[in-house]
């Protein structure tokens, strides 16, 4: 295959026309359709749906969930891919499929929230193996996921499904070697399961192409924007065809997923099938039940799993406050905290960082917030449980503001968890409770984030740059036989890890490229020196 070269800037968002199929014709895509053409689900596109499962995938002997008007069974499948799904021990469609296959079968984009564990493997997996021509050796199918584990997963599933096919499939991630990806390349794949990142290394070096692609599916959106993939996500966007067909799936629809669906997909159907999540424009109430002195270390484990952009942190005393103010500070975050013995002069100065956007994570009281408002919060903790039962309102009522999607965390004791399920009933609220995140869950996220960004930061170094670090190429492997070789390291590490995290990575479009960098490096040489603007900035900086 001839790989084809990306686009300067992104393609102008399509229109496209729906219409469905006839019975065993072809969808406005040409991909092939079974005879029996599933309506689209009743009530519409924003239809809340009810059920969820607590294993990735149905398991073999489970009650078949009620078939409503309109949905999609298994019976509706070919011979052969219907084969493989009894093998597999799938009995019904799990209600994520069963809404989420008819319209992708009819070449809509879709837009799901739903929560890992709810069988949205198989929901974008058939219509993947059912719009694949084994005929073609082309890659027709592309999956982007967060992680080298849920590719693995997501991977071994669409194996799964399209055994006996002639389909061929690959799961492509970083922190293994390139040598058995570039063999299935080779190969003429159908269909990738891939993370952004080494996506793009393989996109960048011509070895793989995406022109036939036909349909694209973003797995756990929310997940692979916290890791930082934004901006290898708007690269690939420039390898795809622009007619193409998108399928986005999210536990969680915050501001940045809405931004994602606007820029991946065209009048996509959208459906909420996670009984125990809210509506998008409403509020998820989560709670973890930890001890009273594990709460500080907690709320750490959860901002570095969860990686919000901003946080409002309620407490209920000045006291509590101005500790874990500090404490955020200390561990390296750029935190502050408001009560109401505050001078006017200090409240003044925070709330200067707050709008200038240099503030991260403000903790203040009940009185203390007041009149602030921050219309696209979407993270807001409740360090400490309110002891009016209308201040838990107000609180959660912080996020989710103007149409957007918002998290409320509690942080409760083993006693104080049967006062927070009162209130829930009281005020009709549906809780979600967690088990907090581990030492290890941490070192793990922290760990694939970190690469992630130093990947992209490599992508972008020109010709020069990479000659300059080369210097320190000798150094980097004799630190790795130092005793104290890989503290330095870490260090390193963890100051990029705070100092990158302090500013979100822009999109491409937003930044200087390569290209013009280098540009600006040679008219430097060409006058005998770097340029101007490169002086103005060395001298900003001392």
């Amino acid at each position: 295959m001839t790989p084809e070269t990306p686009e300067k800037k992104n393609t102008p968002r399509r229109t496209r026309k729906k219409s469905g199929a006839g019975a065993g014709g072809r969808s406005p895509r040409g991909r092939r359709r079974k005879e029996k053409t599933p309506a689209e689900p009743s009530g519409g596109p924003r239809e809340a749906v009810e059920g969820s499962s607590k294993k990735a995938e149905p398991a073999a002997g489970a009650e078949a969930p009620a078939r409503k008007e309109g949905e999609f069974s298994f019976r509706d499948l070919p011979p052969s891919l219907a084969r493989n799904v009894t093998r597999m021990g799938w009995k019904e469609p799990m209600p994520v499929q069963a809404r989420a296959i008819p319209p992708l079968l009819e070449g809509r984009d879709v837009v799901v929230q739903s929560r890992t564990g709810s069988g949205k493997t198989g929901a974008f997996g058939i219509p993947l193996v059912l719009g694949v021509d084994p005929e073609k050796d082309q890659v027709q199918g592309l999956v982007l996921v967060p992680t080298r584990e849920l590719a693995e997963q997501v991977h071994q599933v669409i194996q799964d499904l399209s055994a006996g096919t002639g389909i061929r499939t690959v799961a492509v991630y970083g922190g293994v070697g390139y040598g058995p990806q570039i063999e299935a390349f080779e190969k003429k794949v159908h269909i990738v399961v891939a993370t952004p990142g080494r996506l793009i290394d393989h996109l960048s070096s011509r070895r793989l192409s995406l022109k036939g692609v036909r349909l694209l599916v973003l797995d756990e959106a929310d997940e692979m924007l916290s890791m930082g993939f934004f901006p290898s996500m708007v690269r690939i966007l420039r390898y795809l065809p622009e007619d193409r067909q998108t399928a986005l799936f999210s536990a969680t629809i915050p501001r940045s997923v809405q931004a994602l669906v606007r820029r991946f997909t065209t009048d996509p159907v959208e459906l909420f099938l996670s009984s125990d999540v809210l509506h998008v424009e409403e509020v998820e109430h989560v709670y973890y039940v930890v001890d009273a002195m594990e709460k500080d270390r907690t709320l750490l484990k959860l901002i570095e799993m969860d990686n919000p952009p901003s946080a409002l942190i309620f407490c209920n005393t000045k006291k509590e406050t101005e500790y874990l103010g500090a404490f955020l500070q200390n561990f390296g975050y750029d935190g502050d905290y408001l009560s109401g013995d505050l001078s006017q002069k200090e409240r003044d100065r925070v709330m200067k960082a707050l709008r200038e956007g240099k503030l991260r994570f403000l903790v203040a009281t009940d009185v203390a917030a007041r009149g602030i408002d921050i219309s696209d919060l979407e993270y807001v903790v409740l360090y400490s449980l309110p002891q009016a039962h209308e201040n838990y309102i107000h609180r959660a009522g912080r996020t989710g503001r103007a149409g957007g999607g918002g998290v409320a965390v509690s942080l409760v004791s083993p006693l104080e968890e049967l006062e927070l399920q009162k209130r829930a009933r009281q005020f009709g609220l549906k809780l979600l409770k967690k088990e907090p995140p581990t030492e290890e869950d941490v070192q793990r996220k922290v760990a694939e984030r970190v690469r992630v960004m130093l990947e992209e930061r490599f992508r972008d170094l020109t010709r020069m740059d990479q000659e300059r670090i080369g210097r320190f190429l000798p150094l980097a492997k004799e630190m790795g036989r130092m005793e104290k070789g890989p503290d330095l390291v870490a260090m390193l590490l963890d100051r990029f890890y705070r100092e990158t995290l302090r500013g979100p990575l822009l999109p491409p479009e937003e930044r200087v490229s390569v290209e013009e960098k280098e540009k600006v490096q040679r008219q430097g040489r060409g006058r005998g020196g770097r340029s101007g603007a490169s002086r103005r900035g060395s001298r900003g900086r001392r």
